[in-house]
C-alpha cells in the first residue's frame, strides 16, 4: 500500500512541478515527458521474465533531449529499464524486437500506422505526441494544455490488447470517458 501512495505521489508531483513551474530549475517539456514515460512504466503490469529487462523503444529522432537517458540502469518493480532507440528508416523498424513501452517520435510520424503494427504481437504500451497517434491504433498521446503536458488515452485499444495499467493512470488521462 506505501509503495502505491509513493508512486501516485511522484506523479502527482511531476504533474505539480510542470504545472506550477515550483522547480527551482524549470523543467522543459522533453524532462517532463521524459519523467511521464518512466512513472507508466511503475503503473504496468510487465510480462515476462521477472529478471529480463524493462525496455523502452523509442523510433525517430530523441525528442527528449537526452532526458530520458537518465532513466537507464533504474530499477523498476525489481527490473532494470533499458533504452532502445531505433531511427526512424524502415530497416531499422524492423529490426525492432521486444518493448514494453513503445514511443514513436514525430520524425517517425508517416510509419506510425506500420511500427505500430510490427510491435502488436510484443503488446508495449504505446505513446505518442501527435494528433492523429490515436486513431492510428496507439495508446496514449501526450497533449499540451494551459502549458501543461498531459495525456489522452485510446480506452479500446488499451482494452484490446489487454495492457494491464492502474486506472489512476487513467483516470488523470484528459479524456476520461471510456470509448
Amino acid at each position: 500500500m506505501y509503495k502505491i501512495f509513493r508512486n501516485l505521489s511522484f506523479l502527482l508531483l511531476v504533474l505539480c512541478t510542470s504545472a506550477l513551474g515550483g522547480d527551482t530549475v524549470p523543467r522543459t517539456e522533453s524532462e517532463v515527458k521524459a519523467a511521464f514515460l518512466f512513472t507508466f512504466l511503475k503503473y504496468l503490469e510487465h510480462s515476462g521474465n521477472k529478471t529480463e529487462p524493462i525496455i523502452i523503444t523509442v523510433v525517430g529522432k530523441d525528442p527528449f533531449s537526452g532526458a530520458l537517458k537518465k532513466y537507464a540502469g533504474r530499477q523498476v518493480k525489481g527490473r532494470e529499464v533499458k533504452l532502445v532507440y531505433l531511427d526512424h528508416n524502415i530497416k531499422d523498424i524492423e529490426k525492432g524486437s521486444k518493448s514494453h513501452l513503445l514511443y514513436i517520435d514525430d520524425s517517425a510520424i508517416l510509419l506510425q500506422k506500420k511500427v505500430l503494427k510490427l510491435y502488436e504481437p510484443y503488446k508495449p504500451l504505446t505513446i505518442a505526441d501527435n494528433e492523429w497517434f490515436l486513431e492510428s491504433g496507439g495508446m496514449i498521446n501526450f497533449v499540451t494544455m494551459s502549458r501543461k503536458i498531459r495525456w489522452e488515452v485510446n480506452h479500446q485499444v488499451i482494452k484490446k490488447n489487454d495492457i494491464a495499467i492502474s486506472s489512476k493512470v487513467l483516470r488523470l488521462a484528459v479524456n476520461k470517458e471510456n470509448k
